[in-house]
Formats: C-alpha cells, structure tokens, sequence
C-alpha cells in the first residue's frame, strides 16, 4: 500500500511539475538540441520502464526504482520542452509591422465595400 501512496504522489508531482512548464515562460534562447534532450528524456525511460514491468517483472525494489527514474526523466524532459522558445507569434517581441501588401488590399476593399453597398434600384 505505501508503493501505490507513493505512485500517487509522484503521479500528481508530474503533472505539477508539467503545468507548471507550460505556463512560465522561456529559459533562454531556443535551443534545438536541449528540445531533443527534452523529446528522448519523455519517450524514453518511461515508456521503457513500463514495458519491462508489463514484459518481464523485475524485483520490486528495482521496478519501482525504474518507474521513479522515469518519472523524474519525464518531469524532466516535459520541462525542456515546455520552456524552449518555439519562435511562435505568441511572444511579446513578435514583429507587430504591417505587411507590405496591406495597404493596398484595404483601399480595394474598401472601394469593394462602397460599391457594393449602395441601394440598387429595381427597373
């Protein structure tokens, strides 16, 4: 009963430590390689510990060291992810310039509006 306990908690510290990456912000520039890290650091150990526990049981002790070492490499590795700039619009710096061909596509549209909107007289 105390291993479920303790897989619980460590349960709910995942997902913590998970929301917790999403909503602060970055750690510094974009990095592609520590967002790899972070990618292998998720798929791997976790999904490896599981597996084994499902395909050949190991003793308890060392499933259960399994499991906490993936845990802590997911947490980890969700966290990489999470906090990586991914240069998406979304940022505050985001270039806020017009396009180059707004302008002109506003006056056509709006002569578009003008035309179309009068009144038309049924003969």
């Amino acid at each position: 009963m105390p291993i479920l306990l303790f897989d619980l908690v460590l349960g709910i510290a995942l997902v913590a430590t998970v929301v917790a990456g999403a909503t602060h912000t970055p750690l510094g520039a974009s990095s592609e390689r520590r967002r790899a890290l972070g990618w292998l650091l998720i798929a791997v150990p976790l999904p490896l510990a599981v597996g084994l526990q499902l395909l050949a049981p190991p003793p308890s002790a060392l499933g259960q060291t399994a499991f906490v070492a993936g845990v802590a490499a997911f947490a980890a590795g969700a966290l990489l992810v999470l906090s990586s700039d991914d240069g998406g619009d979304l940022r505050e710096d985001a270039d806020p310039e017009t396009p180059p061909w707004w302008p002109e596509f506003e006056r056509d549209f709006d002569e578009y509006v003008r035309h179309s909107s009068r009144p038309r007289v049924l003969r």
